[in-house]
C-alpha cells in the first residue's frame, strides 16, 4: 500500500489535472454508473465526524473527515481527513492519502469546473470571501480556468486575510490582489464570486440589481442552518445549479429558497447537464449561481487519479500491512 503524502501531491500534480478529473467524476455522476450510500454525519455539539464511501466501476474508497470549527482557536485546521483507496476486484488497500488536501483540491476544481462551463471567457476580476483553507485553493485553482487580471478577497478575520494575501501574491504575481472591506465591496467589483464562509446570515444585501450579471461559486453553508445567499439573488435565477442532489438536504443555501418558494425544485439542476450538453444557459444579465456540497464520488476518482500517477511517477512510501 502506497503512502502519499500531501507535499508529494502537491508537487508532482498539476492543478488542471485536478479539474479534467472532476469533471470525468461528474459525467460518471451523470451516468449513474457508481454506488455511494448516504454519507454518515456524526455530530457532537459544534463538531462533526463524515464518514464517506463509493465504489465506481475501477475502484472504491473511504474518507474519513472531522470538522471542529473551532479548531482556528487552537491554530489548528477546521479539517482533517484521511482517503482509503482500494481495489475494485480483490478489496486490497492500495493507497492513503490526506483528506483534507483531496478535499481542498477537488472542491476547488469543482468550484472552477462550474467558472469554465458558466461564465464568459472575458471575465477578468475574481472575488473571494472567506481566508480559509478553500479561500486559497479556490483562487488558485479559478486562475487556471480563466485570465483573471484582479482578486478581491474579504474575510471578517483580518489576520487571517493578511495571510492568505501574502501566500496568493507569491504564487499569483501577476494578478493584483486586493483586500476588500466587506463582501458587498467584493460583490461591486468583481464578476466572479466565490464564496466559503460558515456564516449562518447572508453575506450580502438584499438587493437584486447588485447581482445582475455575475456568476457566484458558493462553498459554504455546508449545514441546513447555515446561508450564504440572501433571497434577492434567487428571484433571477434561471437555474440554481449543484454538484449532487445530496445538496438538497444538506446546504442552507437551497434548503431555505425552496422552502420559502424563492426558486422550485424543478430550477434546481446539476452541472453536469451543462457538461452533458442537455442544458444550456439562457443568454441574459441574470445572475448564475452554482452550489457545492461535495460527495465521496468525486473524492475516489481524485484518489485513484492520484495513485495512477504516483505508481507512473514512482512517488509515495510503500508498506505492507
Amino acid at each position: 500500500m502506497l503512502i502519499i503524502n500531501q507535499e508529494e501531491i502537491k508537487s508532482k500534480i498539476k492543478l488542471h489535472q485536478f479539474i479534467d478529473t472532476v469533471e470525468q467524476a461528474m459525467l460518471i455522476n451523470e451516468s449513474g454508473k457508481f454506488h455511494m450510500p448516504k454519507r454518515m454525519n456524526v455530530d457532537f455539539g459544534k463538531d462533526s465526524l463524515l464518514l464517506m464511501p463509493c465504489v465506481t466501476e475501477t475502484s472504491f474508497g473511504t474518507k474519513l473527515v472531522s470538522l471542529f470549527p473551532s479548531n482556528p482557536n487552537h491554530n489548528l485546521p477546521v479539517l482533517y481527513g484521511l482517503v482509503v483507496l482500494n481495489d475494485r476486484n480483490t478489496g486490497e488497500p492500495l493507497a492513503l492519502m490526506n483528506g483534507a488536501l483531496i478535499t481542498g483540491l477537488r472542491t476547488s476544481a469543482i468550484g472552477s469546473l462550474s467558472i469554465k462551463y458558466m461564465t464568459d471567457e472575458n471575465v477578468s476580476k475574481l472575488g473571494m470571501i472567506g481566508a480559509g483553507a478553500q479561500g486559497y485553493y479556490q483562487t488558485l485553482m479559478a486562475c487556471t480556468v480563466r485570465k483573471f487580471t484582479d482578486v478581491y478577497l474579504s474575510d471578517v478575520n483580518q489576520q487571517k486575510l493578511d495571510e492568505l494575501i501574502i501566500k496568493l501574491q507569491a504564487e499569483l504575481p501577476n494578478i493584483t490582489i486586493h483586500k476588500s472591506k466587506s463582501p458587498d465591496e467584493v460583490l461591486k467589483a468583481a464578476d466572479v464570486i466565490i464564496t466559503a464562509t460558515n456564516t449562518k446570515i447572508p453575506l450580502f444585501e438584499n438587493n437584486e440589481a447588485i447581482f445582475a450579471g455575475k456568476h457566484f461559486v458558493a462553498i459554504g453553508s455546508y449545514k441546513p442552518e447555515m446561508r450564504e445567499y440572501p433571497q434577492a439573488i434567487f428571484k433571477n435565477l434561471d437555474y440554481m445549479f449543484i454538484d449532487t442532489d445530496h445538496a438538497f438536504h444538506e446546504t442552507g443555501d437551497l434548503i431555505t429558497p425552496i422552502h420559502e418558494g424563492w426558486i422550485t425544485k424543478e430550477q434546481v439542476i446539476t452541472l453536469g447537464k451543462i457538461l452533458t450538453g442537455k442544458i444550456r444557459l439562457p443568454k441574459n444579465t441574470n445572475p448564475t449561481l452554482f452550489k457545492s456540497v461535495g460527495m465521496a464520488l468525486f473524492d475516489v476518482v481524485t484518489a485513484n487519479m492520484i495513485y495512477q500517477i504516483a505508481k507512473e511517477k514512482s512517488f509515495g512510501m510503500d508498506i505492507k500491512l
